[in-house]
């Protein structure tokens, strides 16, 4: 599980506890949408005008990332909760690389809802699953593996 999600260069797995679950990829997967195009609409002219020479611009984006934290103790999740919410939720952006799709993006941490009670693990592990909001600044500012 180790070297497969990275945040700001450090490692998911063993920093945090954290695996990202692969349904997650479908919005990062998902192209930019593109800004709305000048247009002109003449009242004494067929048709509309549309601006076809400026270079498209994108629209920032929005998504959420189902993730797990898994720990052995009550007390190692607490201190691996605290250390991603330290990673993740502070002034500035943060870099997440997925080795799975080979990318690095830029986001702004939005919060983290809690979507399961903390269960155990056959392995006596215990795992909480979260719905990690993000906000994507500038989907043009991606780094391809």
């Amino acid at each position: 599980m180790t070297n497969k999600w990275k945040i700001s260069g450090l490692d998911t797995w063993t920093n945090y506890g954290t695996a990202i679950l692969k349904n997650s990829y479908l919005d990062i997967m998902t192209p930019p949408t593109p800004r709305r195009r000048l247009e002109y609409d003449y009242p004494d002219a067929n048709g509309t005008k549309v601006d076809v020479v400026s270079p498209i611009s994108y629209e920032a984006r929005r998504y959420k990332l189902n993730i797990l934290i898994v720990a052995n103790s009550y007390a190692q999740f607490w201190t691996n909760y605290n250390a991603l919410l330290g990673a993740i939720a502070k002034a500035g952006t943060f870099t997440l690389y997925i080795a799975d799709i080979g990318i690095t993006v830029t986001l702004l941490y939005e919060g983290m809802p809690c979507v399961s009670k903390p269960r155990s693990l056959r392995n006596g592990r215990i795992a909480v699953a979260y719905e990690l909001n993000v906000f994507e600044p500038n989907p043009t500012n991606r780094t391809y593996a």
